[in-house]
């Protein structure tokens, strides 16, 4: 899930086009490269924040951008050489180092990722994003010796992870949550992509499935079984259509779990939305609202069974909250 702020050109929001006229050339092709990047336009993004460093090659404000579209853009190489201009400047920035890591292992680096995750690890010895890359990278180093006992080790983590984080979600809710969803699957697999990119966790009601992503088979438990909690209220409502309501329901269900049961791991996406929830409920619904309109224009602000209702209307194509059509998804996400 991506929170990060839009910004828009359109020619209807003139304090923005008045603010980017005072602005240099190359600042004004980084904004527009922003504004592509978040729609998931990776390519037309690069060209931009290409064209602005060829106008000023000091404007270091877009190395971290632009090695971030490179890395969305599964570019590895390219995205290597941004994150060290980035980290040159910032070496203590965590998340970047990394995300640098990340790059190293995805371009088949192992040796050089496995010290930018050991390095995060000394500083901040509970940071999962890292703790989960630099188990992967082991992994991987296993398997160019013994294939074989690296994809035993990886099965049997995969299943050990997942059976802790579906009791430890299950138990979060009260029994009588769970009756007629008996027959939900959860599973680390392939996710989905929205705007270029993977979901974390999705629910696929056609196949009554909760797939988190495969990235997080070595991440801990607690956050495996955070995304569930998630998924879980968009599976309850047994239906395929998703709303703004709904969404900001699981965001909150996910918040009071994490705040329960974190104890101390730390996670940029879950510690992100949790610092707006602990904000103000009212602040993470904003932005989880402000997302997801930024996926879909016409997503309602209620859905089918959401909120529940006694009265239910058979769920048609004709189906409709206010005067906006329901879309059926068949990945909710």
């Amino acid at each position: 899930m991506n929170f990060s702020q839009r910004i828009s050109f359109s020619q209807t929001q003139s304090p923005n086009l008045l603010a980017a006229l005072k602005m240099s050339q190359d600042n004004i092709l980084k904004l527009q490269a922003d504004e592509a990047s978040k729609e998931g336009y990776f390519e037309r993004a690069i060209d931009l924040y290409e064209k602005a460093l060829a106008i000023n090659p000091d404007n270091t404000s877009v190395f971290l951008p632009l090695a971030k579209t490179y890395k969305f853009n599964n570019d590895y190489k390219n995205a290597i050489k941004y994150f060290e201009k980035a980290l040159a400047i910032e070496p203590e920035d965590i998340e970047n180092r990394t995300l640098l890591g990340e790059c190293y292992k995805n371009n088949g680096q192992y040796t050089k990722a496995k010290l930018q995750f050991e390095q995060v690890l000394g500083q901040r010895p509970n940071y999962d994003f890292a703790k989960r890359n630099l188990l992967e990278t082991e992994n991987y180093l296993l398997a160019l010796v013994d294939p074989l006992k690296a994809r035993e080790e990886k099965q049997k983590t995969a299943q050990e992870n997942l059976n802790q984080a579906v009791k430890l979600a299950c138990s979060f809710f009260p029994r009588r949550f769970f009756r007629d969803m008996q027959d939900i699957v959860v599973s680390f697999n392939k996710t989905a992509s929205m705007a270029g990119r993977a979901n974390i966790a999705q629910y696929e009601h056609n196949k009554r499935e909760i797939t988190v992503m495969d990235d997080y088979v070595y991440a801990n438990p607690v956050l495996v079984a955070s995304y569930i909690v998630h998924e879980n209220i968009h599976a309850k409502d047994n239906d395929p259509y998703t709303s703004i309501r709904e969404e900001q329901d699981a965001y909150r269900k996910q918040c009071e779990f994490w705040i329960k049961h974190g104890n101390g791991i730390e996670d940029p996406e879950m510690d992100f939305v949790v610092g707006l929830y602990k904000k103000s409920a009212e602040d993470l619904d904003r932005r989880v609202a402000e997302v997801y309109r930024l996926r879909d224009k016409n997503i309602p602000e209620t859905s089918y069974n959401h909120p529940p209702s006694n009265k239910k209307i058979a769920a048609t194509t004709s189906l409709s909250s206010g005067t906006k059509p329901l879309k059926a998804y068949d990945i909710i996400a």
